[in-house]
């Protein structure tokens, strides 16, 4: 926000109900996760065991590293999940519904792409990159249990939909025409010099 004087801040943008209402795309649902299997459930559980083990033996050595900000992180944030999915964190099956699509919102917004930055970049060093492998494939196994995986999935299904929409309707040969050169192909070929014709016994 923009301040026009010490005392009384203006908000630089409009709030979101001021504006026309827009297309919205995949949202991310609880759905998948509660319909989870027990196999699945348990897996998460495995999953922050895991998790709390590393954060142990690691925490004397590396708990100032980026890639360990985002361990404790994870380990924190799963185990609030594993929490809000056996029931303890509402009273009722809705509220609960709610709370874990208001985190795994908060994951998608805040968490996951930093975790996976940080989890890649340990696997680069390499005493380290055992472990990155690890705790890339459990950020794996707890997004495609969460539903994170198919929406992300579902994203990209869109976005390749609406490129082969605009193919199709031409709209990419006006959009890309510059970046392919055709149009430039055209007019280089209308201005090239052809040299002059001449006859055989004036040569």
């Amino acid at each position: 926000m923009a301040l026009v004087n010490s005392l009384q801040p203006v908000p630089v943008s409009a709030p979101y109900s001021a504006f026309e209402p827009l297309h919205i795309g995949p949202q991310i649902s609880a759905k998948r996760l509660l319909a989870a299997s027990a196999n699945d459930k348990q897996a998460l559980i495995d999953i922050h065991e895991l998790l709390n083990r590393l954060f142990a033996r690691n925490r004397n050595q590396h708990r100032r590293n980026h890639w360990f900000k985002s361990l404790h992180q994870f380990r924190k944030q799963l185990g609030l999940l594993i929490n809000e999915l056996e029931g303890f964190g509402g009273n009722t099956k809705g509220g609960v519904k709610g709370r874990l699509e208001q985190r795994l919102r908060y994951w998608d917004e805040k968490c996951i792409h930093q975790w996976y930055l940080h989890f890649t970049q340990l696997v680069a060093v390499g005493p380290f990159a055992v472990l990155g492998l690890v705790l890339m494939a459990c950020t794996a196994r707890v997004c495609r249990i969460t539903g994170i995986t198919d929406l992300y999935e579902e994203i990209a299904s869109e976005d390749m939909k609406s490129v082969l929409q605009s193919v199709d309707g031409g709209a990419a040969a006006d959009e890309f025409g510059e970046v392919l050169g055709g149009d430039q192909e055209e007019e280089d070929d209308d201005d090239e010099d052809m040299g002059i014709v001449i006859r055989r016994e004036d040569y």
